[in-house]
């Protein structure tokens, strides 16, 4: 019986029930997940280097140091990390990461790269669920091009400036600039030293 005379009750429909039940079931699977604790575990990265500071085109650069952890007050080995290398070309392009490696039981990592271009290199171990991230500086290494010790003449009667040393092939004898026979001479090597000439198999001109 109705309490409220004049009030109009509508029913619910029973499918409208069901569909209302079932969603409350379903609505826990779709809750947010629990928010993921940031890491609180300091790190480091210990007696870093990139080497050495010149190296010829093509020469070894070798990178190495070791991950570590803060326990307490005192730095101890962060064993089995994963660290990052960088590399930024001298500025030609943007830092960018070229290789991973995992550090040893001991948190050592070492590494070499073949020296392509003068750049600088960094190393970086990024955030576990524990550790926070860390990085070491960029070091500074010079990649040194060899100047030619020879070329071809620049002419049927000159070498270039900066070899100015005639050589002739078929005596195997080098003339230098006021000899003799410097400017009778038609070069097919050129030379930038006494010294290449001679390593390459040539002797001075006696005159």
């Amino acid at each position: 019986m109705n309490q409220f005379p004049g009030l109009r009750v509508r029913r619910v429909p029973r499918y409208a029930l069901a569909f209302t039940a079932a969603l409350a079931l379903a609505l826990p699977m779709y809750a947010a997940p629990a928010a993921q604790a940031a890491p609180t575990v300091s790190t480091r990265i210990a007696g870093y280097s990139a080497g050495p500071a010149k190296v010829a085109l093509h020469g070894a650069v070798t990178l190495q140091g070791q991950t570590q952890r803060l326990t307490g007050r005192t730095w101890g080995k962060a064993a089995g990390t994963t660290v990052t290398v960088y590399f930024d070309p001298d500025g030609a392009r943007p830092n960018a990461a070229v290789r991973t490696l995992k550090a040893s039981s001991t948190g050592q990592f070492r590494t070499a790269f073949n020296a392509a271009a003068t750049g600088r290199w960094s190393v970086r171990l990024p955030a576990t669920g524990t550790l926070k991230s860390s990085g070491t500086v960029a070091v500074v290494v010079t990649v040194v091009v060899p100047r030619p010790v020879s070329s071809k003449p620049v002419s049927h009667w000159n070498c270039p400036s900066w070899a100015p040393i005639k050589g002739n092939a078929s005596s195997h004898i080098y003339h230098l600039p006021g000899q003799r026979f410097y400017t009778r001479t038609a070069p097919e090597i050129c030379f930038a030293t006494e010294r290449a000439a001679q390593q390459g198999g040539y002797r001075r001109s006696k005159v």
